[in-house]
């Protein structure tokens, strides 16, 4: 422990329930607020743990809870603007009742608009339940609050854990300048693009919070390594540079899509100062995939076309961009847009100087090239599903799954799309199948975007909740959907337990 932390240590147990019972908190209501668990909450107001300074920042934070406002006095407290002082946290669910008491509307009459039961809209303004997104976008156009309680929302999934470091990171760098004695510039670059690379692959095959720790830790020794010149340290940033777009893409992928985008737009403010095309197009086509992910298929068209019009750009790049291009014409249900997108995308792919320059992967953005998949219709099937044209794209997985090999990663995902297809086409029994090979792979990746798939995919199946098939595939397709933090959850029986089917 650091002696910062040290002197944090003094246990406060009675001074921070005090505090959390005075804003009129219960524990698990501060646990969903905060991010940490209750049992853990607990031992620190009972001093059994010690409190860390950003768990005392926690409690700090909160406020003596007031009076509720009655609708009789909402002309007095404007729905833009939160009455009293001004707070250092203002959370997502106390947002929402002081805007829904501040137009007089009751809960019933709220849950009614956003089709929310009177109980589940009361658990998440007391903070007991967390909400979604696009229940977020939803209040936002009940109340009137012009994109307010959407940016509290990612706020408040940023701060939760386990979460990956965010950009201030990089003001708390160890050093200012590279020390005398330290590796060469070129040295330390290789090294810790060979190191990025391990992390990549772990981040694949066990799940994106393996990865956080060391990740931070990359970017502060690069960033620190760095230091203000960009002459000799070239090769230091040209590393730092991915480093910093794979945490924006594993912020991505744990859900915290605020911490995504300021990683994102900081890569891109270095690429600019840097000259570097490929590295500015990469994080706009994050962004865009963000954009995409949160179903704002126009924001999501127009930074993929940003990326793609950028002069100087690798044409594996320019693949990528085609490629999230097509994905939001498609989520936008535009079917003459993604048509010529994806006959951009088709004639990118036929170049044959697309991978010569992409091998090496301390020069590569985005994934290794997969000429397996980028030369079958398996991306195109993937986008039909958003275009609902399920039978063609039935077709199109029919025979593109056949030519890829052992199942891996990528290739689970692509199996989700399919389950959906089917599952829409009235073939439970062929999604069942598809997916019970699929999920021990899915199991292990712990991706916000995954587990958006398999909600749609679990939405598709509970129409057939008489399928012997999908009542057996259900309770483990739920338990991976649900998982969170790279934690597999337990979908492998004992040998010669009968799963439900067999019974």
């Amino acid at each position: 422990m650091s002696q910062p932390d040290l002197e944090w240590s003094t246990p406060l147990g009675g001074e921070l329930r005090a505090r959390r019972e005075a804003a009129g908190l219960s524990l698990q209501g501060l646990a969903v607020r905060s991010g940490y668990s209750r049992s853990y909450l607990s031992r620190v107001e009972t001093s059994r743990r010690a409190a860390t300074p950003a768990v005392t920042r926690t409690y700090t934070e909160l406020v003596p809870a007031g009076p509720a406002p009655t609708p009789r006095h909402a002309s007095q407290s404007p729905p833009g603007r939160a009455a009293g002082p001004e707070l250092g946290v203002t959370w997502f669910g106390s947002e929402v009742r002081r805007l829904r008491m501040a137009t007089g509307k009751s809960l019933t009459a709220l849950g009614s608009e956003v089709y929310l039961s009177r109980s589940h809209l009361s658990k998440i303004e007391q903070g007991d339940r967390r909400a979604s997104y696009p229940l977020a976008r939803s209040l936002d156009t009940a109340l009137a609050a012009q994109g307010r309680l959407t940016r509290l929302y990612l706020e408040e999934c940023a701060r939760t854990v386990p979460v990956a470091p965010d950009t201030d990171i990089l003001t708390r760098s160890g050093r200012d300048r590279v020390e005398a004695g330290d590796p060469d510039p070129a040295e330390r670059a290789a090294a810790a693009a060979e190191r990025l690379e391990t992390l990549r692959t772990r981040s694949h095959q066990v799940g994106p919070y393996s990865v956080l720790h060391d990740l931070g830790a990359g970017v502060i020794d690069l960033h620190a390594a760095a230091g203000d010149g960009r002459g000799a340290a070239s090769p230091v940033w040209a590393v730092l540079l991915r480093y910093a777009e794979l945490l924006g893409w594993t912020a991505q992928e744990t859900g915290h899509d605020a911490t995504a985008l300021r990683w994102t737009r900081t890569v891109a403010d270095w690429a600019r100062a840097l000259g570097d095309a490929d590295a500015l197009g990469y994080a706009l086509i994050r962004q865009s995939q963000v954009a995409r992910r949160r179903g704002d298929a126009e924001a999501a068209v127009g930074l993929a076309r940003r990326a793609g019009a950028l002069p100087g750009i690798s044409p594996r790049v320019m693949l990528f961009a085609t490629q999230r291009e097509a994905q939001a014409c498609a989520l936008a249900r535009d079917d003459a847009a993604f048509h010529q997108a994806l006959d951009r995308y088709y004639a990118l792919v036929d170049m044959p100087s697309l991978d010569a320059p992409a091998l090496d992967p301390a020069t590569r953005w985005g994934p290794a090239p997969d000429p397996l998949f980028e030369r079958s219709q398996l991306f195109e099937a993937t986008c039909l599903v958003d275009l609902a044209d399920f039978r063609t794209a039935a077709a199109l997985f029919d025979r593109g799954m056949a030519t890829l090999g052992p199942l891996r990663s990528g290739y689970a995902r692509l199996a989700v799309r399919q389950a959906i297809a089917y599952a829409h086409l009235g073939e439970p029994d062929h999604a069942s199948d598809v997916m019970h090979g699929a999920l021990p792979t899915l199991a292990r990746q712990g991706s916000a975007s995954l587990r958006g798939d398999l909600r749609l995919l679990i939405r598709a199946l509970n129409r057939h909740r008489r399928c012997s098939a999908v009542v057996a595939l259900l309770p483990d397709l739920t338990s991976v959907a649900r998982s969170a933090g790279g934690v597999a959850p337990s979908i492998h029986r004992p040998s010669g337990t009968p799963t439900l089917k067999e019974k």
